[in-house]
Parts: structure tokens; C-alpha cells; sequence
């Protein structure tokens, strides 16, 4: 089953979202539980017995961030970004693995903090805000910066659970929730101390027993729980002090144990700003909370979680263990006040809300599709049910006509046009489909910037919602189309004359006939005097580039590098990712001592490509300024700081950045000259 989600509203400030881990690419989900992973506890409510209900509980080792170092060219890659600018939190261990390095040794950071190397491994832990340097003998460096507070979205470690006990002094204000009484109202709030394990109510571990577990395998699969919180929510205003959110599964014996149990407070701040904001059913979402759950599908597997099942409930095939059956049994609690005893936090609750999510998602046979009209210039919207739309209306029919459900399709479609390498989004919307669900929605998308879009998106989230229950089933599909004149603004129209017979013709038989031709066929024609130039094959033996950056004032180019000769794949031109770079090549031809200039008059075109392995960009040549003299083997080009960007990303900087100045005559098109790329 491929990675999918399912959707919740638990609360009018909370969404629920369950992404349900891809079961053919189970390693981007596994965590593996050791120093470089996440330790995990089991809190047994009655010590020393662990056929009870148990809590699992993690803990970051020494709340590590990972990079893994290596080397492509004259560039250092981390995590596969080749000179990553790294956003380091003031106080955060960081460890980098050199091992792929030839002489670990030769990697160091600037400043910043302390950096110690044992074998492969260097560590490093900023305590000084700032801009810093990373370097490896011969490499390009890389930069870092350190501050206080960064994007936890790309500061905290991949192995992070979010299951953790952060509610120290200074940190973030994540507590784990234990039930206090018997009607589960009122809840221990557990923060680094662990005071209440210590306390003469607590009957189950104590904190000096909570220590970390060891598998055989080391290996655990998680699915994982986002909690999005909507822009401007508010508990507070609302008269709540946070909320519980608990997630448990059933063992054959009928006893639950809980995978999360944690606590959000009014004075909490672990939410992770979402870097792609989103709309749904009206209602803006910024933020979430995320939190991995091991996975209930993988229970039984031998090289996934079979050996985390034996440990947390019980041996297989025992009555402790997990009940083969079971479902994510989830609760949100909202708390209504907070009282402190004894240096023990404690919640009250009162309102709830209950869910049942099943091991894996049900609604795996259901799709959206978006595809391009046989029958014309639209596209059609439509759902399928294993395979058929047929199929998807009678499974919507049948839940409004055999159940309380009360179904409503949402359509919500995104056009995002491709103007160089950069995507922009130029249109959004949503259609609500209540009847005729094996009817397709006819949408034609207009593109603003059809004349220099190289393509556009068409991005659809096919919504199924259950307005009785406030549930969705969210299914999400792309079409990628690259002719994008076709959808333009205005429709191809044919120009004719206004006392011309509206027929057109196979064959003109005269270019007097009709004005709207006769203009036509005279725009071809060569006029009185002009020249016509006829292509001619240019020499490219010896030839030699040089390039300059140059500042444009009107149509006056001033040169700000200097000219500097180089023969082919010696040259060197830089690019800027935070400016529009403008670039002057003068080509000429080396005989013996003396340069000959190389003339471009008769080039049909002048291109320069850009290319990375098998990403690749085309850019024109810009005649229209006067400064440029072509004929002197002169060319400018203005290469967009989209283009730049572009090429420093992870499939880009695999390879070597090269340009290629391509000349075209006529269906031939060669190779005048090629260098290479440094982006700044």
C-alpha cells in the first residue's frame, strides 16, 4: 500500500491527520533505537508487572541531530545538499558522519562552539549565535548559521518521535499525561523530574527504573500522527489550559497499552510551523504537531516490529500480546484546569473525543484523476473505486442511502505554471459535486503566462466528507502538461479581412487576393534592399571564450569582471541564486600567437544550455542591446536566479554544472563552446 492520510476534525482548533507509512519503501519510515536513534521506555502502571497497562515513552539520544558528510566534485553534501547552509539551534548537539570522506580529519567548523572528532564522527555543539563556515580541505565550503530559535521543521532530528519528555527549564513544555484516578478526569503531568513516579500514589515504575529498553533488532516502523492546529487558534480564549491527546492499541487479553500520551499547555511551544500552509473546509492550518506511533500493520513481522511486540506487550502468540486485530483507538482531551502539588503538575478534564482509525487504510481502492479531455480543450475531475467511476458513484450512493452519512465531493484544484524553473500558483478552487458522482468535472484552466511558461500543474485533492460525522477521506492527483500556449489566455484566431469571403484555401493561387493574405504573404517577402543572410558553417578548431559580469544602464552594458581567455571546458562561469545574472561572452579563434574574432552574424541562433546529469535548461541569446556586437563574436545572455537555484539542488549536484554555447544554421544546430558552472 502507498503512503496515504486520513483526515479528523477532533476539535474546532484541531485536525487530525493519520499518515499511514508506505509498505513498499518501509525504510523511510523505520527509526532505529540506539544513541544515533530514539531509546524508548516502558512505564508500567503496576511495578514489575508488565502484563498491565503500559506506557511507551521516548527519548531522544541526547537529543542528536545526524548529518551524513560526503563529497561530489569540488563540493561537501550533506544529507544529499551539496553546500547545505546548515540552521543550527544554539545548545543542540550536532554529529556529523565523515566516514565517507577520505581523511575525516580534514573536515572542521569555523567557530560557533565546541567541535571534538572521535574516529569518524565529528560532534558539534554551537553555543554562540552567529554565521559560520564548514570546510574540508580542497572543497568548496559551506555555511551555518546559528541562532536561538530556528525551524524546528528543519531543525529537529529525523528520528525524533515526538513521544518525548521535554518540560524542563527553558525547553519546549512537552509532558507525558498518566491517569491519575480511576474515571480517567484527571491526569499526572510527568516533566524531566519525574517527581510523580515518586510520589505515594504511583504504584508502577519508578523513576530511577525507567530506563531505556534494547531490541534485538533495533529496528522499529512508525506511522505517524500530525495534529494541525488552525492559524489564530486559541485555547486560552476558549477557557481550556491545553489539551491530551492520547493513541493506545488492545492486547489479546483485553488490556490496553498506549503508544502516546502526551500533553499540550497553554505555555507549551513544540508546534512546528508548517511550511506549507493549507486550507480545508474554509479553515486555514499554519502549524501541527507531530508524533510517530509504531505501526499496528507490522506487528507481526519479523523484520519490522515483531521483536518491539514481544518487548512492550508480550511474547507472541501469549494472551499479552497484541491482539492481531486491534485498531488505533485515539482520544482528545481538552483540559479545563491546571493545578500544581507538590511540584507534580496535574490536568482535570472533562469534555472528550473518541476515534478509531484501522491498522491500515481502508480506503486504499479509491483515486483521484485528473486527465486532458479526448473530445476537446478541458480536462476532466473525477474519483475512481477499484478502477471504475461507476464504481465511485455506487460507493457514494450506497454511504447516503444505506447509512446516516451525509456525503458531499469536494474538487480542489491548484494550477501552478513553470515560468523557467521556478512554479508559481495562478489559480485555486474548489467544485462540490452532491449528485451525478460518475459524471466528471469539466475544468479548463486559463494560463496567465502561456507565451513563456514551459509548463503547468494541475494539482487535485478529491475530498470525500462526511458532514454528520466531520470526517474526510482525502485522495490527491497531478498532471503535468507542457504545451502551455494551448491553454492561454486568449484563443488562436485567424485574422480576415472584412471584404474577404471567410473560405480558406489549400492553395493561393495569387498574393493580390485578399488583404488580410496579401499582408501576410508581403511579411515574408524580402522588401526592396534588404538582405537575406544565408547560413554558413563556422569553424570551431581552437576556439577560446571569455566571459565577464556585466551591469546593464539603459542599453548600456558596463563590464564589472574582467575578460579572461580560456579554451574549451576551462572556462568558468558563475551564477547568482539571489540576482539575475547577465553574462557577456566574446568567442574568438586561436592562430598560433594572435586571437581571430569569430563572427555569429550568421547564426540563426545563439543558445547557451545548462546542464546537470539529465537536467537541463535552454536560454536565447539576448540581441537587443546595441553594446553587443555579434559580429565581433560578442553574445550576451540573462540567466534568471530561478536558473541558478535550480542547478544547487540534490538531483543537480550530483554531476558538474557545465554550460554549452550551442549556434544553430538551418536543422543543424553545433557546439561552439562549452566551461563550467559555479553558483554563488
Amino acid at each position: 500500500m502507498a503512503k496515504s492520510s486520513k483526515f479528523l476534525r477532533l476539535d474546532a482548533d484541531v485536525l487530525l491527520e493519520f499518515i499511514y507509512h508506505d509498505q513498499a519503501n518501509t525504510s523511510a519510515s523505520e527509526i532505529t533505537v540506539d544513541d544515533s536513534g530514539s531509546h524508548i521506555k516502558f512505564l508500567d502502571t503496576i511495578e514489575n508487572d508488565s502484563t498491565k497497562t503500559r506506557y511507551l515513552i521516548h527519548e531522544l539520544g541526547g537529543d542528536v541531530v545526524n548529518f551524513t558528510v560526503s563529497k561530489t566534485g569540488a563540493y561537501l553534501v550533506i544529507n544529499d545538499f551539496a553546500s547545505r547552509e546548515l540552521q543550527l539551534q544554539n545548545g543542540k548537539t550536532y554529529k556529523f558522519n565523515l566516514s565517507a570522506l577520505p581523511n575525516p580529519a580534514s573536515f572542521s567548523i569555523s567557530g560557533g562552539g565546541s567541535y571534538t572528532l572521535l574516529g569518524n564522527i565529528g560532534t558539534y555543539v554551537p553555543n554562540t549565535n552567529g554565521t559560520y563556515k564548514y570546510s574540508y580541505t580542497g572543497l568548496n565550503e559551506g555555511f551555518i548559521q546559528v541562532r536561538d530559535a530556528v525551524n524546528s521543521y528543519y531543525a529537529t532530528p529525523e528520528q525524533e518521535t515526538g513521544n518525548t519528555i521535554k518540560a524542563g527549564t527553558g525547553e519546549i513544555g512537552r509532558y507525558y499525561a498518566i491517569i491519575d484516578n480511576v474515571d480517567n478526569t484527571r491526569f499526572a503531568l510527568l516533566d524531566n523530574t519525574l517527581s510523580y513516579l515518586e510520589t505515594q500514589g504511583w504504584t508502577g515504575t519508578k523513576a530511577l527504573d525507567l530506563a531505556p529498553q534494547t531490541l534485538t533488532g533495533n529496528i522499529i516502523n512508525y506511522d505517524t500522527i500530525r495534529l494541525h492546529l488552525r492559524s489564530g487558534y486559541s485555547f486560552s480564549g476558549r477557557g481550556y489550559q491545553g489539551f491530551i491527546f492520547q493513541t493506545k492499541a488492545k492486547r489479546k487479553s483485553g488490556i490496553y497499552n498506549f503508544f502516546t500520551s502526551l500533553a499540550y499547555l497553554n505555555s507549551s511551544n513544540y508546534e512546528i510551523q508548517n511550511p506549507n500552509p493549507f486550507i480545508l473546509s474554509g479553515t486555514p492550518f499554519s502549524k501541527f504537531i507531530e508524533i510517530k506511533v509504531p505501526s499496528l500493520v507490522d506487528m507481526y513481522d519479523t523484520q519490522l516490529n515483531l521483536d518491539f511486540q514481544n518487548a512492550f506487550f508480550g511474547l507472541e502468540n501469549t494472551v499479552n500480546s497484541i491482539n492481531p486485530s486491534t485498531n488505533y483507538e485515539i482520544t482528545f482531551k481538552l483540559i479545563d484546569k491546571i493545578t500544581e502539588i507538590a511540584g507534580v503538575k496535574y490536568a482535570d478534564v472533562s469534555e472528550q473525543v473518541e476515534v478509531t482509525l484501522p491498522q491500515e487504510d481502508e480506503y486504499q481502492d479509491i483515486a483521484a484523476v485528473v486527465e486532458e479531455a479526448a473530445d476537446g480543450d478541458y480536462f476532466n475531475l473525477y474519483g475512481l473505486k477499484d478502477g471504475s467511476i461507476a464504481n465511485f458513484s455506487q460507493y457514494v450512493l450506497d454511504r447516503i442511502q444505506k447509512s446516516q452519512d451525509d456525503i458531499t465531493v469536494f474538487y480542489d484544484v491548484e494550477v501552478m505554471e513553470q515560468i523557467g524553473l521556478a512554479f508559481a500558483t495562478t489559480f485555486s478552487s474548489s467544485y462540490v459535486q452532491t449528485n451525478n458522482f460518475d459524471t466528471p468535472i469539466s475544468f479548463r484552466p486559463i494560463i496567465k503566462n502561456a507565451n513563456v511558461a514551459v509548463s503547468f500543474v494541475i494539482n487535485l485533492n478529491l475530498r470525500i466528507y462526511n458532514s454528520t460525522d466531520n470526517t474526510q477521506i482525502l485522495k490527491q492527483a497531478s498532471l503535468v502538461y507542457n504545451k502551455p500556449s494551448r491553454y492561454g489566455k486568449k484563443m488562436m484566431q485567424l485574422a480576415l479581412g472584412n471584404n474577404v469571403v471567410n473560405k480558406v484555401y489549400n492553395t493561393i493561387a495569387s498574393t493580390q487576393t485578399g488583404v488580410a493574405i496579401e499582408a501576410f504573404v508581403n511579411s515574408i517577402r524580402p522588401s526592396v534592399g534588404e538582405t537575406r543572410y544565408v547560413p554558413v558553417a563556422v569553424d570551431t578548431v581552437n576556439i577560446l571564450a571569455g566571459n565577464s559580469q556585466v551591469v546593464l544602464e539603459g542599453t548600456n552594458i558596463n563590464t564589472v569582471t574582467p575578460l579572461l581567455y580560456k579554451p574549451e571546458g576551462e572556462g568558468i562561469m558563475r551564477l547568482s541564486k539571489v540576482a539575475d545574472s547577465f553574462i557577456k561572452f566574446k568567442i574568438v579563434q586561436s592562430n598560433g600567437n594572435s586571437m581571430k574574432e569569430v563572427s555569429l552574424v550568421n547564426a540563426d541562433s545563439v543558445d547557451l544550455l545548462i546542464k546537470s546529469g539529465n537536467i537541463e535548461q535552454k536560454i536565447s541569446a539576448d540581441y537587443t542591446f546595441p553594446d553587443v556586437d555579434m559580429g565581433h563574436g560578442e553574445v550576451l545572455f540573462k540567466i534568471p536566479k530561478a536558473v541558478a537555484s535550480r542547478f544547487d539542488q540534490p538531483d543537480t549536484n550530483v554531476a558538474t554544472d557545465r554550460f554549452y554555447i550551442n549556434i544553430t544554421n538551418g536543422a543543424t544546430s553545433s557546439t561552439l563552446y562549452y566551461g563550467i558552472v559555479n553558483i554563488v
